[in-house]
């Protein structure tokens, strides 16, 4: 062995996790106090990170919400514009725990849904301009701004096994005041058939708040992004 590649070999050693390094980025990651009516009614702890994916970078949300008596563990990867590649959920509620995976191909996502009950499976069309949404499930509205280019999104909500078309409004520059700081965020409105939720996010789009009227429900965030 020469001596060059004999010094070049601890380079060479560390070479694999820079390179990881350089493939994987933290995003966000914080929690949300979620409120009715003023009132807390459950927590949620969220991660949003982009990581090294089959067709290139993927972001990947992660999280559990915690809302009255239901629990939901979600796993989300999307591509650049929020368009779901892949997706993993444990939901318990009403006295049913349901298991969710989901995989996406071209133009197509397909869902399978497990309880003890049994098992059931849709497809649901990708055009452009899609994301996935669980109700009660917060960190799910992050993918929000990255869709909004598109004159109109379809929602998928795979516990019910809806599929809905949407529309993404930006509102502009709104504050949201969070532990006595006011932080300086953006607002976006999706909407379908009068029923509206509301999100906003901070410059480098971490969330800051989300309103679901129709619920009453608010999630806001416990600290400003760090």
């Amino acid at each position: 062995m020469s001596r060059r590649l004999l010094a070049a070999l601890p380079f060479l050693a560390l070479l694999p996790t820079a390179l990881i390094a350089q493939a994987s980025a933290l995003i966000d990651d914080g929690t949300f106090t979620i409120s009715r009516k003023g009132a807390p009614v459950g927590r949620e702890a969220f991660r949003i990170a982009r990581v090294p994916g089959p067709g290139g970078q993927v972001f990947r949300g992660s999280g559990t919400t915690v809302v009255e008596d239901r629990r939901y563990s979600t796993v989300l990867g999307t591509d650049s514009t929020g368009m779901p590649v892949s997706y993993e959920a444990r939901l318990a509620y009403e006295g049913k725990n349901l298991r969710i995976e989901g995989r996406g191909r071209p133009g197509r996502f397909s869902v399978l849904s497990s309880t003890t009950g049994g098992e059931s499976a849709r497809e649901y069309v990708l055009e452009s301009g899609a994301l996935l949404m669980e109700e009660e499930v917060f960190l799910h509205f992050f993918f929000v701004p990255l869709a909004s280019g598109a004159s109109s999104v379809s929602v998928i909500v795979p516990r019910t096994a809806r599929q809905s078309a949407y529309t993404i409004t930006n509102r502009g520059a709104e504050s949201v005041d969070i532990a006595g700081v006011k932080v300086a965020g953006r607002r976006f409105t999706i909407s379908s058939d009068g029923s509206n939720r509301d999100v906003w996010v901070d410059a480098q789009g971490r969330l800051l708040k989300v309103s679901i009227p129709d619920k009453e429900l608010v999630a806001l965030r416990d600290d400003p992004p760090r």
